[in-house]
């Protein structure tokens, strides 16, 4: 016997058919003429790519929408030629309010807007050669100079997920940070092109409280911090791998902190070029065109940070090469942890190799923590940092400010520090081997200064040969100091 379907019956399992074979965005009647509202047809693409574990594809256009909820099992293609815009009106971008258990681990309530955003989700694909562009130089839309307002959303934002990549995508001016991963697990991003430059406080990657991610081949400009890792919850931020990048930032390339709460352990950095921005206008605050610290490395918020390796990383041009401190400012970034009591942090086990720095300066790359709380077990091997920038005579005698409660960078003391090439504060277990301190022409400050330093080992130190020891290194309240 033969059964014959109804026609619409035959016309549904049809259209089925082919969206498993074609799963092109204008399948689900995306218009891509960049001027049409798509975010009806984007966001049931999403949907119903989730519940068949589906590939979607952008085709060549500019499809414009408002927020767009990512889901689980989803992959997402924006082909060469393909712009994925934000449509700059700010009540298409509702504030993300978060059911988090707080009983759990890393509960979280802070509401957020974001363009394209996924919560509590797993195994997405964000890829292609095409463009996500956030609006965020839409000042209408987006405030200029709110800070940290509640009216800039970010860019692309995970939350609570795992299994997420993100690779060679090309990531455009967001309203805020770019790329944010919250709580995440099993992170890869690889591949991105990314310019950031549309207002203050506009970090390109942030990476916070997220275990086992790569972040490999990647170029960032950023306004603010170009790829920034940080703690906002006790669960912390281990075991990272970061490999073969072009980093540019008006504030810090790369940098661990400022929100410290929980820890930071076992991260490599290998493989980064630091330069400054090719942005042809500064947004940032403290306006350093060159950009503010090379490496920035910041416990405050109680943070125990241990175990951070990098070489192999070139760095041209910033006020200080390196930046580490441990402080006491001692802050919660979310409400529900405001009850907590923070006890002290800790710097331990913080290794460069392989580290060249040019045209930097005029302030020295410094170490410190505070009376009674070291930072501990540093070494330098094979490290060459040339300034270009000089200080003043003055400088020598000044006397640095604790400033153990203030906003970490290096500008905190208010002033250039007593040496050029290395300033070390309350610091023990050092070994620096063939490190080479270049100064700028005419610098009159010395090339080293160590104050409550205590086992320093330093062998093979080149630096500036018009001066003696006595001119070139002083010392304060330290023991155990071995120079050769």
């Amino acid at each position: 016997m033969r059964y014959i379907l109804p026609l619409t019956l035959l016309l549904c399992f049809s259209v089925v058919q082919a969206q498993n074979v074609n799963t092109s965005i204008k399948d689900f009647g995306a218009v891509g003429d960049g001027i049409t509202d798509d975010t009806k047809a984007v966001q049931e693409a999403i949907d119903y790519a989730s519940e068949n574990k589906l590939k979607i594809r952008f085709t060549s256009g500019t499809y414009m929408t408002g927020m767009i909820h990512l889901k689980s099992n989803v992959e997402i293609e924006l082909e060469q030629g393909a712009t994925w815009q934000a449509i700059p009106d700010l009540d298409l971008y509702p504030e993300i309010k978060s059911n988090a258990d707080l009983s759990q681990k890393g509960g979280y309530t802070m509401s957020r807007r974001a363009f394209i955003w996924g919560d509590n989700i797993e195994n997405v694909v964000l890829s292609g050669n095409g463009t996500i562009y956030p609006s965020g130089d839409e000042h209408k839309a987006f405030p200029m100079m709110e800070e940290n307002g509640s009216k800039r959303p970010y860019g692309i934002y995970f939350r609570n997920s795992k299994n997420i990549l993100v690779k060679n995508l090309h990531l455009r001016n967001s309203a805020f940070w770019m790329l944010r991963f919250f709580l995440c697990t099993d992170v890869r991003v690889t591949g991105i092109d990314l310019y950031n430059h549309a207002n203050t406080n506009n970090d390109g990657i942030d990476i916070v409280d997220c275990h086992r991610v790569v972040v490999s081949d990647c170029v960032i400009d950023s306004s603010d911090d170009a790829l920034c890792l940080k703690t906002e919850a006790p669960f912390g931020t281990a075991d990272v791998v970061i490999n073969n990048c072009i980093l540019s930032s008006t504030a810090s390339a790369l940098k661990f902190g400022t929100g410290s709460f929980g820890f930071f352990k076992r991260i490599v950095a290998s493989n980064i070029v630091i330069r400054p921005t090719r942005a042809p206008k500064v947004i940032h605050n403290l306006q350093v065109p060159e950009g503010i610290t090379g490496i920035g490395i910041m416990s405050v918020d109680g943070a125990d940070i241990q175990d951070l390796r990098f070489s192999n990383i070139s760095i041209k041009g910033t006020l200080a090469p390196i930046f580490i401190r441990l402080n006491k400012r001692h802050k919660t970034t979310h409400t529900e942890y405001n009850d907590v009591v923070i006890t002290p942090g800790t710097i331990n086990g913080i290794h460069f190799s392989d580290i060249s720095a040019s045209d930097c300066g005029p302030i020295s790359a410094n170490i410190a923590g505070y009376p009674g709380h070291y930072v501990e077990n540093i070494s330098f091997n094979n490290v060459q940092l040339g300034y270009g920038k000089k200080g003043d005579k003055a400088d020598i005698s000044k006397q640095v400010p604790e400033n153990d409660k203030g906003y970490p960078n290096p500008m905190m003391y208010g002033m250039n520090l007593p040496s050029f090439g290395l300033y070390f504060r309350h610091v023990r277990n050092v070994i620096l081997t063939n490190v080479s301190l270049i100064s700028a022409i005419d610098e009159p400050r010395k090339s080293i200064f160590l104050e409550d330093v205590h086992n320093l080992n330093a062998q093979n130190i080149l630096t500036d040969f018009k001066k003696t020891n006595s001119e070139a290194i002083a010392t304060k309240n330290c023991t155990s100091i071995v120079v050769n």
